[in-house]
């Protein structure tokens, strides 16, 4: 499925983060559903032109792709759990949530079942990020979805790399969080970004000290 003309979107999620995102690709083109516990977060969806759904169900069946932007594990784990029921088959599902790696394999293992293509695209530059469409994506995934999700991440972010399969950009998400806290302000590495980690092949990035250290902090 080629994604470089207008895509039907299910957004999940459209709080701080994913409110402004969910503008951005309104303005993008692209036709824009989403859903939110908050009616004043689906009235600000309404006023960028997007449309409001009463439900999970109804915001992401039939739609090209399905996004989320929650806050933790459970609420990607309960929201999912209702995609796998709703989507159509071959729909992308991107979850632009931090989240642990065993999340996001559970994610995408799972929708593999059912015939799901799966991106776990954690951001950083927080909110200011999200409202001018500059957020720095870490992508894990395959390369043909994440080829055919840059349409995507064009229209919400400044930089997007492919840095693994699922689970690898939650993982350089914890790393990039532990190098930015200076974990490792004694490190040699201490001034290296998530950029430079995400230019070593990711077999050999995956088993480096800063991605096992990261792996088991987000666990």
């Amino acid at each position: 499925m080629e994604l470089d003309r207008v895509s039907t979107i299910g957004f999940i999620g459209l709080g701080i983060m994913g409110g402004p995102m969910a503008g951005h690709l309104v303005a993008a083109g692209h036709e824009v559903t989403g859903y939110n516990r908050s009616p004043g977060a689906l009235e600000k969806l309404k006023a960028a032109g997007g449309s409001a759904a009463g439900s999970v169900a109804e915001a992401v069946a039939g739609r090209d792709i399905v996004i989320t932007m929650l806050p933790q594990d459970e609420q990607v784990e309960a929201v999912f759990t209702e995609i796998l029921e709703h989507a159509k088959p071959g729909a992308l599902y991107i979850d632009f949530s931090s989240i642990t790696p065993k999340t996001a394999e559970w994610t995408a293992a799972e929708g593999a079942k059912r015939g799901l293509r799966v991106l776990d695209a954690p951001v950083s530059v927080g909110e200011p990020g999200a409202v001018n469409a500059t957020l720095s994506i870490m992508v894990g995934g395959s390369e043909a979805d994440f080829e055919a999700a840059k349409p995507v991440f064009a229209a919400v972010g400044k930089t997007y790399e492919l840095v693994g399969p699922n689970g690898a950009g939650q993982v350089v998400k914890a790393a990039n969080q532990l190098v930015v806290g200076g974990t490792y302000a004694s490190s040699p590495r201490r001034s290296c970004s998530w950029r430079a980690w995400a230019r070593t092949p990711p077999r050999a990035w995956m088993s480096s000290p800063v991605a096992s250290r990261a792996a088991r902090s987000s666990t």
